[in-house]
């Protein structure tokens, strides 16, 4: 028995589109009911961006805390500068280079970083509550494998 003929992709539908737009769909509208849910109590996404991450990463520098959010670097600097003036963030010299700034929170910015963590964590439970821990982790694996090639193309561009 000879196995059924395959149809060739087209170039507009190479395998894994489906999955892909599946992908993109769901970030899509993760970041529009964040920026809804976080407007409301007057941030933006930004801002929780680095709150959370300082939140969870006291010590922090800025050159570390621009890497890991998804916010430029310009962006970063001005959103620390903005977060020290209303009292959230504080900046403090690193006992070892006192050229390195440490950022960490101020009681007032620890209570927005809980506001927002919990306005994330609404989120993600929704996203997630239909999905089962096997589930859970085979999307973390294969997006994890996608994010290094994906890094590994953007490096090569460099």
């Amino acid at each position: 028995m000879t196995p059924p003929s395959r149809t060739p992709k087209s170039p507009s539908a190479p395998h894994g589109t489906l999955a892909w737009l599946a992908t993109v769909r769901a970030y899509n509208l993760c970041e529009a009911v964040m920026t809804a849910r976080l407007a409301a109590i007057g941030l933006r996404v930004g801002e929780h961006e680095v709150l959370a991450t300082i939140a969870t990463t006291p010590g922090i520098t800025q050159q570390a805390l621009a890497a890991r959010c998804f916010v430029a670097k310009s962006g970063v600097s001005m959103l620390v500068a903005h977060m020290e003036v209303q009292g959230w963030v504080r900046r403090e010299s690193d006992s070892a280079d006192a050229r390195v700034k440490r950022l960490s929170l101020t009681e007032a910015g620890m209570a927005v970083a809980r506001e927002t963590l919990q306005v994330q964590a609404e989120v993600v439970s929704a996203m997630v509550a239909s999905a089962s821990e096997a589930d859970m982790e085979v999307v973390a694996r294969v997006m994890d494998r996608a994010s290094e090639a994906l890094e590994a193309m953007r490096v090569a561009r460099a």
